[in-house]
């Protein structure tokens, strides 16, 4: 029987203003992918193992079209 890993994966529909995407580390020291827009409909927050996989997540968002449903 072939052996099933988890994969939570996190689902995204890019928003048509994404912003200013940075990496910073937040209060409790976890590091999350951010942009500088402030109100809800196109605030983006994404929790992020490291800086690299932040990197890959930034990519991920510039490469995709307003609309398109990303999966992270």
């Amino acid at each position: 029987m072939p052996k099933i890993e988890a994969v939570n994966l996190m689902k995204l529909i890019r928003p048509k203003i994404i912003g200013t995407l940075t990496i910073q580390k937040m209060m409790a020291g976890n590091l999350a992918v951010l942009n500088d827009i402030k109100n809800p409909p196109n605030k983006i927050v994404i929790p992020c193992r490291s800086a690299e996989h932040g990197e890959e997540i930034i990519a991920k968002i510039k490469e995709s079209k307003p609309g398109e449903v990303i999966y992270i």
